[in-house]
């Protein structure tokens, strides 16, 4: 069987973008009946799993996605999008009655976004799941949910027993999950959550530090805490790390957590360096904001970039 370097689990979608003034004028209220013209529509494909295994094979990395599609035109789209980003497809598992997860994202780039969200094949596990099969050094849990989502702590405690390292995006849905489970936190070598997710799984915090302070013998790897246009934060157990983000002209947001988690674990697979990491994966997410969709954008290996400025000061 062949062996990655990583192997990423977690939604893949189809991405339908519409753009229109309207939107927001109207505070996205519209009467039945009523016809909006919109500016623009662009179809993406797009999901945490997906997404986050594009960067990683981007970047030169082994890469496979595992998880669920429908047996339908968007199905189609996320297996050609796989292909044409060099993701191998062999833990994809197309079902016959289900369909392929689906967004709408209405959108006004300098105002933000609201997505609508449909989601249906990823929350089933592929037929005959094996996590034997799945030779890697790395797993990369972008946010799960259903089935995979009661099958996050069997993944966590098989990796550890395989010698393979995890990073885990978790859903709204794993969290809650989560809290009821104690032994999950050591079993995690990246922990990567916006500001909102760390406040679900932890309580509210006065600020990272103190919290730092609070989880230093509770998370066994890195915490990172991203606070979207204030930076990141990191946490390696013994060092805070913070940093700014680069300066871009964003079009869409879409996609810019995934970015940086990804690109976040692709530097420490490349240099085991968490300053070189954070610089990596700031500079992916920032990339990844100066296009449509959550794909296009992202930084390819080789790629030269503006490096940020990282503060680094001991807890």
């Amino acid at each position: 069987m062949k062996k990655f370097d990583i192997i990423t689990f977690g939604s893949a979608s189809k991405d339908i973008f519409v753009t229109s003034k309207e939107f927001f004028q109207r505070k996205l209220c519209f009467p039945i009946g009523d016809k909006i013209e919109i500016d623009k529509i662009l179809i993406r494909t797009g999901g945490g799993g997906t997404n986050t295994a594009t960067t990683f094979s981007l970047q030169g990395l082994k890469t496979a996605y595992c998880g669920c599609i429908g047996k339908d035109f968007a199905g189609f789209l996320v297996l050609m999008d796989l292909k044409k980003f060099g993701v191998a497809t062999e833990f994809v598992q197309t079902l016959e009655n289900k369909t392929t997860n689906h967004s709408v994202i209405l959108s006004k780039k300098e105002r933000g976004r609201v997505i609508l969200a449909y989601r249906d094949a990823s929350k089933y596990l592929p037929e005959n799941f094996k996590l034997e099969r799945l030779k890697a050094e790395w797993f990369y849990l972008a946010p799960l949910s259903g089935e995979f989502t009661r099958n996050t702590l069997k993944i966590l405690k098989f990796a550890k027993q395989s010698k393979i390292k995890v990073a885990m995006n978790p859903s709204k849905e794993q969290i809650r999950f989560l809290k009821v489970k104690k032994e999950w936190s050591k079993l995690v070598d990246v922990l990567i959550l916006n500001e909102n997710e760390a406040k679900m799984l932890f309580g509210r915090y006065k600020n990272e530090r103190s919290l730092f302070k609070k989880l230093k013998k509770v998370v066994g790897g890195y915490l990172v805490i991203t606070k979207g246009e204030r930076g990141s934060i990191i946490f390696d157990g013994k060092n805070i790390f913070e940093a700014g983000i680069i300066n871009v002209k964003a079009e869409d947001r879409t996609g810019a957590g995934d970015a940086f988690g990804s690109g976040f674990v692709v530097g420490l697979i490349k240099k085991n360096d968490p300053i070189f990491a954070i610089r990596l994966a700031t500079a992916n997410a920032g990339f990844c904001l100066k296009e449509w969709g959550a794909k296009e954008g992202l930084l390819r290996r080789g790629q030269r970039y503006s490096k940020v400025k990282i503060v680094q000061t001991k807890i």
